[in-house]
């Protein structure tokens, strides 16, 4: 009696559900093939990684965040939009030729389809290579290649995004300044030309050297024409026309002199010191506002190289592969983890059916 129950649990929970499990994956599971490649990602001479991983809640190890970040954009729901886009991703993995139980349904969400991908679209982070290793099943070869090479494609235009914005936060600000002190410059430039034409003057200091100079001859001439009119005066009439017309011109050169004075030094807008005064303020601010935007140049050109030095490289480690032979799904694994299974089943009801009537 307890050889005929055995003999019905072993039919029934190890001989009829492996013959299933064979049936099943010998005649009506649906061939996979696998394609895979490796990359890695560097910076310019070792620069500090800048990717912040806590936004997104992964810990990560200085070197690893960066790839750990691309790991996980590789595994995320928008490139498998971006595949089901560009390669009707879903229509493959949901085709009527695919057995039942491998079939992605038809009317499975996003979520859902995100969950079924992770069988078939994995990647993962050696720590010791360094290497990101990415591996997809699909049911044609042509197809799984294909993809990988998108997964690729896509990681690398995700790279270029980082650096673009890496490279516009670092001199986004130090070009507006540069952009602001140039105008300012401009400004100034346009100020002084206006400056130097209105007053039909190049420099202050050449028309106040010229004004000296007139002094200085008018002063002289004064001079000769006042040692004159007293040697002449001891031996002229003082009406005489000589000593008139000596007096007139010392008159004339002493007006001529009180002129150039005043328009050296006197009080009105157009005198030379007050025509100075303004020059070298406009001098000034143009040198300042030229330091400034030397020094903004500078540190534009610093930050743009600090940029590069910082700039995230995607290498391809190995290319991906075109499977010769389909090796999922694994039928003699799939089978002996069945009958492993099974038979540990059959053994614990074979107990339990002795533990019973032996109590009854």
């Amino acid at each position: 009696m307890r050889s005929r129950a055995n003999i019905v649990l072993f039919l029934l929970f190890f001989i009829l559900p492996l013959l299933a499990v064979i049936v099943y994956e010998v005649r009506f599971a649906t061939d996979r093939y696998h394609s895979d490649a490796s990359l890695t990602i560097t910076e310019e001479h070792g620069a500090s990684p800048s990717i912040d991983l806590s936004v997104i809640g992964l810990p990560a190890p200085g070197g690893s965040k960066d790839a750990l970040v691309v790991l996980e954009f590789i595994l995320s729901l928008d490139m498998l939009q971006y595949l089901d886009q560009n390669v009707d991703l879903r229509q493959h993995y949901s085709a009527s030729n695919i057995d039942w139980l491998t079939r992605l349904p038809a009317s499975a969400s996003l979520e859902d389809f995100h969950d079924y991908m992770a069988d078939y679209l994995t990647a993962a982070y050696d720590a010791d290579s360094q290497l990101i290793r990415i591996q997809v099943q699909a049911f044609n070869r042509e197809y799984a290649n294909k993809l990988v090479n998108l997964i690729l494609a896509r990681s690398q235009e995700f790279i270029d995004k980082l650096n673009a914005k890496i490279t516009t936060e670092q001199t986004q600000f130090f070009e507006k300044q540069l952009v602001d002190s140039e105008k300012r410059l401009r400004e100034l430039k346009l100020q002084l030309l206006n400056f130097q034409r209105k007053h039909r003057l190049l420099t202050t200091t050449a028309e106040a050297t010229l004004v000296n100079a007139n002094i200085g001859e008018i002063e002289r001439l004064l001079l000769l024409k006042e040692g004159e009119l007293s040697a002449r005066s001891q031996e002229l009439n003082e009406s005489s026309p000589v000593m008139q017309v000596l007096r007139s011109d010392i008159q004339t050169l002493k007006m001529q002199l009180a002129k150039e004075k005043e328009r050296l030094s006197g009080g009105n807008s157009g005198a030379v010191s007050e025509l100075d005064a303004q020059f070298r303020e406009i001098e000034f601010n143009l040198d300042f506002v030229g330091g400034i935007y030397k020094s903004n140049l500078t540190q534009l050109e610093q930050v743009r190289m600090d940029a590069v030095q910082r700039l995230k490289y995607l290498i391809i480690v190995t290319q991906p592969t075109i499977a010769d032979a389909s090796l999922y799904p694994d039928r003699i694994y799939v089978i002996g983890t069945a009958a492993m299974i099974l038979l540990m089943v059959f053994f614990i009801l074979s107990l339990l059916v002795a533990i019973i009537r032996e109590h009854t």
